[in-house]
């Protein structure tokens, strides 16, 4: 006997307007009623959600479920959504207006962009970038080599990579310093490892290190056009339909 697989529930990145317009086609289906609800992080969607990935049912943002029903068929799935910033409540709707103004809530973020020897910093207002920089400081690769040599390089190593660590800090501390509005989360994109332990010591003014979101944006190489890509990135949902 043959087992078969359960169909692949497929993530997509979908920004701002094509949710709205997603939105727009399910309100204006024919006798469909839609439920929507906000679930902070952590709580069951209920059974009917079982196909999501853990990906989905895991969000630390929380999820925005969307079901609709045409009588005399019970409600069905019809859309999962992990927001882009965390919700602030556990909320259902039966209507698409309030879903809509969160899709509006006016944000702003800041960018660090981080991978050994390069770095990018940046401030977005409301999916618009409005501050930028670019920079790096040399950090050579490992060497192979072993003894005393390889100890001193890797001494070396180390100094290079926290006057990295140290230049971006003091880039984002004066850009924040001097921007003339509340900064609401910060973003990171770049190589993982090198990210983590850069955020083991960051210090950031008003506590923003603390609020950094749950997820970081893919990143090339920092820069300005990286930077660009990350604010798309970073107001972007998460989607997942349910399986046909």
């Amino acid at each position: 006997m043959t087992s078969q697989r359960s169909p692949e529930v497929r993530q997509k990145l979908v920004r701002r307007q094509e949710v709205r317009r997603i939105l727009a086609d399910l309100d204006t289906e024919p006798g469909l009623s839609l439920t929507i609800r906000a679930l902070l992080p952590g709580a069951w969607p209920g059974d009917e959600w079982a196909w999501l990935p853990r990906s989905a049912s895991g969000s630390e943002t929380g999820l925005v479920l969307i079901s609709g029903q045409t009588p005399p068929s019970p409600p069905a799935p019809k859309l999962a959504l992990a927001p882009p910033f965390p919700l602030a409540e556990d909320v259902s709707w039966s209507t698409t207006g309030p879903f809509e103004s969160e899709l509006d809530r006016p944000w702003t973020v800041a960018i660090i962009l981080l991978r050994l020897g390069h770095y990018a910093f940046g401030i977005a207002e409301n999916e618009r970038l409005v501050v930028s920089k670019a920079g790096g400081r040399y950090v050579k690769n490992r060497q192979r080599q072993g003894g005393q040599s390889a100890m001193r390089f890797q001494r070396n190593r180390e100094v290079w990579i926290q006057q990295l660590f140290n230049e971006v800090t003091e880039v984002a501390t004066s850009r924040i310093n001097t921007y003339a509005r509340p900064i609401d989360w910060l973003v990171f994109g770049g190589d993982r490892v090198v990210i983590s332990r850069f955020k083991s010591a960051l210090s950031l003014p008003d506590g923003l290190h603390q609020r950094s979101l749950p997820w970081q944006v893919p990143v090339e190489r920092p820069g300005r056009a990286e930077l660009e890509r990350a604010v798309v990135s970073s107001w972007s949902y998460r989607v997942w339909a349910p399986p046909v």
